[in-house]
């Protein structure tokens, strides 16, 4: 089936029935095709096509013109296709300061930086259903890593391949012709990920702004050619030492490729290293070790992490593998270019039950070394914008039972300092949370989590459906979901031992 549409609005909706079966979906002007996804549909109704949000595509370079869309499906869907200048919102709950996605599916964070006083988050994204497809990049932006405004999707597939992860720096040394304001972005195109692409390869490719972020242009050609049949998920940055740019690429099962440059065009391989049980969306940055010196790590996307030495060629690991969760609903973080402080976000692989949108961005935490007796371990602390949005509801030292009313939508903070670690029990919303200190078993709901024995300096923060919990100061960290049924108002916790108390809003 096929249908001719004048452009003559700013966005072409495509009415989305999530999870049904997927079609492929083309739109072309005259010169030919321009886009391509897979579009789940449903059955063609007589007078009514139900479906469940509408997924926008800014066409406003095509004013004026007729766009051909076509595809194996029922006329409903065609007849549903609409144009409009605004973008229909949908009425469904968001986390508060994690960041969503209004509608679709999210994955990897990508091309993090930091550039007058606004972070920028883009991040792996399928428009067009609740699962993972169509990979593009879809964009947000902040002033504080808190709060975030939703930017259009910003890059999608061509005819070389879908948009996986890759990175961005700000242009500080006028490569590639450009300003130094300019923003440099690296991606992976994943070549024949799409019927379009078919036959195509995966290469390391470029995307420039040079109006702070609003549009991102592609560059001809590939910065790096294929290095393997997946190669993927380019991390770049400077290294001042060697007096060049470094990327880390993820290759193929547990092996990584570190490459040079002097002018963000020509790259050459530097080394090649295996890391065990570590596996794509690599990082690799100088963090700073509490007490004096510095120290770098290589990160996974699994929270897997190494300390080594790095001289701008090689990276050669200490042998210590650590991770830095204890859940698996962490994945892929990435840190952010441009700031003082070393700031990880990770994606939060959650179901978002009975939601038009999947995952979640974790809450950005900025990193530091501890040097212990099994080497040296990773502390996360929440940004210092999240301290500055806490607001006390609640705060106790002794012992028994701590209580307080909640009784609007928001971010929670539980924090427990204990005397000497102990049991505690938290009732959050209607969901049980438990901490047995002699085994070191968390138990959220009916889900139990080994966190470690023994631990204290507790928070817990509560923010929608997701809850991060830490412990010792940031040197343990656990993510996960929370069920989607619980109740709003009562927050109750006991402590069986002396304990201080504390609880925030976050706002």
């Amino acid at each position: 089936m096929k249908k001719y549409i004048r452009i003559n609005k700013k966005y072409l909706l495509i009415p989305i029935c999530a999870e049904k079966e997927t079609k492929t979906v083309s739109f072309s002007v005259q010169e030919g095709k321009v886009l391509e996804f897979q579009i789940p549909v449903s059955e063609d109704e007589e007078g009514f096509y139900s479906f469940h949000y509408y997924a926008p595509l800014n066409v406003e370079k095509y004013a004026d013109r007729k766009m051909l869309v076509e595809g194996d499906v029922p006329n409903g869907f065609l007849n549903a296709v609409s144009l409009s200048d605004s973008i229909p919102q949908v009425c469904q709950s968001h986390p508060l300061i994690h960041f969503t996605t209004d509608t679709g599916w999210i994955n990897d964070p990508n091309g993090l930086l930091y550039q007058n006083g606004i972070y920028h988050l883009f991040y792996q994204h399928n428009p067009f259903d609740t699962r993972w497809e169509n990979m593009c990049w879809g964009h947000a932006v902040s002033r504080d890593l808190l709060h975030w405004e939703r930017k259009e999707t910003i890059l999608y597939p061509d005819g070389d391949g879908t948009v996986y992860s890759g990175s961005g720096i700000v242009n500080e040394r006028e490569m590639l012709g450009l300003n130094s304001d300019a923003q440099i972005y690296f991606y992976t195109c994943a070549g024949s990920k799409s019927e379009w692409s078919r036959g195509k390869t995966f290469t390391q490719r470029i995307a420039v702004s040079t109006d702070g972020g609003e549009t991102l242009k592609r560059m001809e050609g590939a910065a790096v050619r294929q290095l393997a049949e997946e190669n993927r998920d380019p991390k770049v940055y400077w290294h001042e030492e060697s007096d060049a740019y470094y990327m880390v690429l993820y290759l193929r099962e547990n092996d990584f490729a570190i490459l040079r440059s002097r002018d963000l065009k020509n790259w050459k391989r530097s080394q090649t290293l295996t890391l065990e049980g570590a596996w794509e969306c690599p990082d690799l940055r100088k963090l700073p070790v509490e007490g004096g010196g510095e120290k770098w790590v290589f990160y996974s996307a699994d929270g897997y992490y190494f300390t080594g030495e790095f001289d701008g060629h090689e990276f050669k690991p200490d042998g210590i593998r650590q991770n830095a969760w204890k859940t698996t609903v962490p994945y892929a973080a990435q840190t952010i270019w441009g700031t003082e402080d070393v700031i990880l976000i990770p994606w939060l692989r959650t179901e978002n039950r009975n939601k038009l949108y999947t995952g979640a961005m974790g809450l950005p935490r900025k990193l530091s070394l501890v040097q212990t007796k099994e080497g040296y371990r990773l502390r996360q602390l929440p940004v210092d914008s999240f301290l500055l949005a806490k607001s006390a509801v609640h705060s106790s030292n002794g012992e028994g039972k701590v209580f307080c009313m909640s009784q609007r939508d928001g971010a929670l903070e539980i924090c427990i300092h204990m005397e000497k670690s102990v049991d505690f029990t938290i009732n959050l919303y209607g969901t049980p949370i438990t901490y047995a200190a002699s085994c070191g078993k968390l138990g959220v709901g009916a889900q139990v989590y080994e966190i470690g024995r023994n631990l204290n300096d507790f928070s817990l923060l509560a923010d929608g459906e997701l809850l991060e919990v830490s412990a010792e100061d940031g040197l343990v960290l656990a993510m996960m979901e929370l069920p989607s049924d619980r109740k709003k108002g009562n927050v109750t916790v006991e402590v069986s031992g002396k304990a201080a108390v504390d609880i925030y809003r976050i706002d």
